[in-house]
């Protein structure tokens, strides 16, 4: 039973690393450090395995550490980072602004969710439990996170 888990996490791993780096970058917006989260993910889960009961479980665990990681390194650079860091993020948006920079715009709250669901195709329930809310949270957070959107693309125009 053991070595069946592990070869489930093995097979995990392979078949989402792409899903969960794609997560992490959205987070943390740096290369270096998305794929710091999903290292840091990979072995907290390992960690974890003998306590994991449901091997089908694997893939959401893995995002919800993932995430974590992520979040835990956001925090960290929060503490470290000079305000002069986010002069660009506060600068208004140029004209043409695409879809992506429009969403790296939103807090990471609103943005993850909707990452999740409309880059990731992942079902709002699974999101609810990588992200530890209730499902009618990630719900409202993605309403409004598209609400957001919205508006901030109708000020460009």
């Amino acid at each position: 039973m053991e070595r069946e888990l592990e070869n489930a996490f093995v097979a995990a791993v392979r078949l989402n690393r792409h899903r969960l780096y794609r997560v992490a970058l959205s987070i943390l917006r740096s290369p270096a450090d998305a794929e710091d989260a999903v290292s840091t993910a990979t072995e907290q889960t390992w960690k974890a395995l003998p306590r994991i009961q449901d091997e089908d479980r694997l893939p959401v665990y893995l995002m919800r550490c993932t995430v974590n990681a992520a979040r835990a390194e956001l925090r960290k650079r929060r503490k470290t980072e000079p305000l002069e860091d986010y002069q660009d993020t506060l600068a208004a948006p140029e004209a043409g602004t695409s879809v992506r920079e429009y969403v790296s715009g939103l807090k990471e709250k609103y943005r993850t969710p909707l990452i999740l669901k409309y880059q990731e195709n992942m079902r709002e329930e699974d999101i609810a439990a990588i992200l530890q809310i209730p499902r009618g949270t990630v719900s409202t957070r993605i309403t409004r996170a598209l609400n957001m959107l919205r508006v901030d693309v109708r000020k460009e125009d």
